[in-house]
């Protein structure tokens, strides 16, 4: 991996006097809709995972729910508590993160050789050769091209354990590695499970449908625990684009009963994201008051140190 400093962004943690959620250890089901809040949900029964170069699956099987804002926002916050953090971008749409916040590769490096995910899968080069910084300091990417589909028709030998084999088993210098996951439960989400201790699932608030996927997905965790990573556990459940609604509610409250453990983190809609990607600017830089930024700074928080402040 060849690092540059070309305009580079310091970031930097929030106020502490935004408008935060507050911090409850159930899903409120029961008070009467007018009283009724959103607040992140922190069960008395959830410990942050307490492990060197702890990597993070952001998955879900349906597309549009979130899942690239997921891993770029909750990365950003943990790089504003001091960690380093890479993103793989395991998604190969175009209109994936490596569009969203490009990998900023250094003047001395040839075309052939600015690797991407496909050349880690293909044992072109190591994950560190295809790790790259971005325009943010500590933020650094594992970029993606559409050519990164053949992976799942070709299936190159010993795919279902190449991150784990180069996350887990060799030496590395990332505090924090998110996994962007694509819109499948293909084989490169389960070479993304396989790798991770942690599962985070962004779901709509507004989509009941999106129910249905993160109970697929749930039975893609199953077997992946039951074979081949056993201590892999889903960690949060994201709603995304949340806004105060009966529906919204019912959501939280399926998803709290569904993954009793896991912090259920309501992330407030924002008009500001299309704009953000845009200007290729992360949320967290167009737009550092938003509602959403702080939602995804409080989940990181207790997702890497147990509190959200």
């Amino acid at each position: 991996m060849k690092e540059t400093q070309e305009q580079t962004v310091p970031v930097r943690r929030l106020r502490d006097d935004l408008a935060f959620l507050d911090i409850v250890t159930e899903w409120d089901s029961l008070s009467g809709y007018h009283q009724w809040k959103a607040a992140a949900v922190v069960p008395a029964t959830f410990r942050p995972r307490p492990v060197e170069r702890y990597v993070i699956a952001v998955a879900n099987q349906k597309g549009g729910v979130g899942k690239t804002i997921t891993s770029l926002e909750l990365g950003l916050a943990m790089v504003a508590r001091g960690k380093r953090v890479r993103i793989i971008n395991a998604d190969p749409q175009e209109a994936s993160l490596t569009s969203w916040v490009p990998a900023l590769y250094p003047a001395d490096v040839a075309e052939a050789d600015r690797y991407t995910l496909t050349d880690v899968y293909y044992e072109r080069c190591t994950l560190a050769q295809a790790t790259w910084s971005t325009r943010y300091e500590g933020l650094f990417v594992v970029p993606s091209h559409p050519d990164l589909a053949t992976v799942e028709k070709e299936v190159p030998t010993g795919a279902e354990t190449c991150l784990r084999y180069h996350l887990r088993e060799v030496e590395d210098d990332f505090d924090v590695t998110i996994i962007d996951s694509g819109p499948s439960l293909g084989l490169l989400s389960v070479s993304g499970l396989v790798a991770a201790h942690d599962v985070v699932i962004p779901v709509q608030a507004a989509s009941a449908l999106d129910i249905k996927g993160a109970v697929a997905l749930y039975a893609t965790i199953h077997r992946v625990q039951s074979r081949m990573n056993r201590d892999l556990r889903v960690a949060a459940v994201v709603l995304t684009d949340f806004e105060r609604s009966s529906l919204a509610r019912e959501i939280g409250a399926e998803m709290a009963k569904a993954f009793p453990d896991a912090l259920i983190i309501p992330a407030r809609t924002c008009v500001d994201i299309g704009k953000a990607q845009m200007k290729q600017q992360a949320l967290r830089e167009f737009s550092p008051n938003a509602t959403a930024v702080q939602d995804y700074d409080q989940g990181a928080g207790v997702l890497v140190e147990g509190r959200a402040a």
